[in-house]
């Protein structure tokens, strides 16, 4: 089975054995294949182009599987999404939503193929994304120091803290969780109550 050598692969293992073997074979097959050790930097990876297709773990260190799979259908649900586990399919959470399921046993790798070229065969002809543009986070004053904000990029909450720089209106911040870029906005409200003048 040969795959279609545009179509872009992200593989999401902590394993390096289970990335090196699947990425190898994948490559053989004839795709291109980027590699994450956990679902943050899978969010990384993200940020610098979208792949085809996700095959994704579930156990894995920072971000889990199911946090990242959550994460993958709120803001990119067009890309199709298999689960890679050791657990049977009876042992996987129904809230892991994806488009196929393939066991780590290390048999049947040829039926991960097929599923993977059945999956890149119904993709749609691939269109120039155009640049994702954030609108501002709006911060919610903790009363403990703190604002709290949903990075748009991991939808985890993250804070940052008072300073006399962040007055009324949009700042930039850095999530504390996957690194990425924050626009953030401070309403009057938000910046008075309670916050440090």
């Amino acid at each position: 089975m040969v795959g279609r050598l545009s179509v872009r692969v992200l593989l999401v293992d902590d394993d390096p054995l289970v990335r090196r073997f699947v990425s190898r074979r994948l490559v053989a097959a004839g795709y291109v294949v980027r590699v994450a050790v956990d679902g943050l930097e899978a969010l990384a990876k993200l940020r610098a182009g979208l792949p085809d297709l996700i095959i994704s773990d579930l156990t894995m260190p920072r971000m889990a599987g199911l946090e990242f799979l959550r994460v993958v259908r709120l803001r990119f649900p067009q890309i199709p999404v298999i689960i890679m586990s050791g657990l049977t399919v009876d042992q996987v959470s129904r809230e892991a939503v994806a488009d196929a399921y393939y066991h780590k046993d290390g048999f049947g790798f040829e039926k991960l193929l097929e599923t993977i070229s059945d999956l890149a065969g119904r993709l749609p002809l691939r269109r120039a994304l155009p640049p994702m543009e954030y609108k501002p986070v709006p911060a919610k004053w903790d009363g403990d120091g703190h604002y709290r904000l949903e990075c748009p990029d991991c939808m985890r909450v993250t804070t940052i803290p008072h300073s006399p720089r962040l007055s009324r209106g949009e700042h930039i911040a850095t999530c504390i969780h996957c690194c990425g870029v924050i626009k953030v906005r401070i309403d009057e409200e938000d910046s008075s109550e309670g916050a440090p003048a």
